[in-house]
């Protein structure tokens, strides 16, 4: 019976073993599938994940050296002088992952641009600088972003062409419910490399995964690599200060036309209610009948129009008949009054 058991077992293992030799063309196969799931696909995303377990970092700005590199916390960006380490603490709750059995873990570092018109570019040193560093790992030469912990990977996806640098976690034990873990990276080309960076903006994104690729957490950052990286951060928080004050400006001026224009409003409501309301005209005496005519006529238009302009017409009737009625009346008299003196022209002698 043992002999058959045995027999059996290795029966199962020439399958299992048979599987694992055939699940490598299965998974190429549906890569284009779950590419969007993937960290370094085509489409990824640049939130931040802080996840179940607060995956975050941290720059030591105390260690901020003013030749190498500053951090711009109002940009959350750092400007680094090439080929000068950079010191990143990341940190996420230790427990959690415990509970869940997961052990090894591992942090990617992705740079991508930070336009999205050029986030499906993969970004790539520049030949000049391939050049002097010809001698290297060639695993590492053409990518931008290297790290400095000796067993650090450097993958390329084959579909996106995207480039990034994997730092596998070494166990240890946390001193707190946190566990930190520091890592040094390097920029191995300039912003303003014309076959590279092409002054674009990038981002540099890390993420906490299993080693199945399984992200846990994610956390960008901007990075500018350049000679000057304090005159430069100066420089970029004033245009960025100018830009805020600009907004702010703006919707200053047009809180205050809202409001002018909510005033103008009440304003009018009110004086809506004083139309309501009925005055009274003092006994007004005009000396000649021309005048008076022409005080007629010209009150009579101005409440026609003032009637037709509002639409309200039919209130204003009974005002603009009376009115009407009285300049006939007058032209009436005047009328009669020159058909007499054309009769009797001795009366217009006289």
């Amino acid at each position: 019976m043992d002999t058959i058991k045995f027999e059996t077992e290795e029966v199962i293992d020439a399958v299992n073993s048979e599987a694992e030799t055939e699940s490598p063309s299965i998974s190429e196969d549906s890569e284009s599938y779950y590419q969007h799931l993937r960290s370094t696909g085509l489409q990824i995303s640049t939130e931040d994940y802080p996840g179940r377990f607060d995956f975050d970092f941290f720059l030591d700005v105390t260690e901020i050296s003013k030749r190498h590199w500053m951090y711009s916390e109002s940009l959350n960006k750092v400007y680094i002088d090439m080929n000068r380490v950079l010191p990143i603490q990341f940190q996420w709750r230790f427990d959690d992952i415990e509970l869940l059995g997961i052990k090894n873990l591992q942090i990617r570092a992705l740079p991508i641009f930070a336009n999205s018109e050029f986030q499906q570019l993969s970004i790539k040193r520049c030949p000049i600088h391939i050049l002097q560093d010809k001698l290297c790992d060639r695993k590492k030469m053409e990518h931008i972003l290297w790290c400095e912990q000796s067993d650090a990977i450097y993958e390329q996806n084959h579909i996106s062409q995207r480039q990034s640098v994997v730092a596998i976690v070494h166990n240890f034990v946390p001193c707190s419910d946190f566990k930190t873990y520091n890592v040094l990276y390097k920029f191995m080309c300039k912003s303003s490399c014309n076959m590279s960076l092409s002054r674009r903006p990038i981002y540099v994104i890390f993420t906490l995964e299993t080693l199945n690729g399984q992200v846990l957490g994610r956390k960008k950052i901007g990075v500018k690599v350049c000679s000057c990286p304090r005159r430069d951060m100066l420089k970029e928080e004033e245009i960025e200060k100018k830009r805020i004050t600009g907004i702010k400006t703006f919707n200053k001026r047009t809180s205050i036309i809202e409001d002018n224009e909510t005033s103008g409003k009440k304003l009018k409501s009110n004086n809506d209610k004083t139309e309501d309301k009925i005055y009274e005209l003092p006994s007004l005496p005009i000396l000649g009948k021309q005048l008076y005519l022409s005080t007629l006529e010209l009150l009579h238009g101005h409440f026609l129009g003032s009637a037709v302009r509002k639409d309200c017409l039919i209130d204003s009737h009974p005002l603009i008949s009376m009115l009407s009625d009285l300049i006939s009346k007058v032209k009436s008299e005047n009328n009669n009054h020159n058909k007499i003196e054309s009769e009797n022209p001795l009366i217009q002698t006289n």
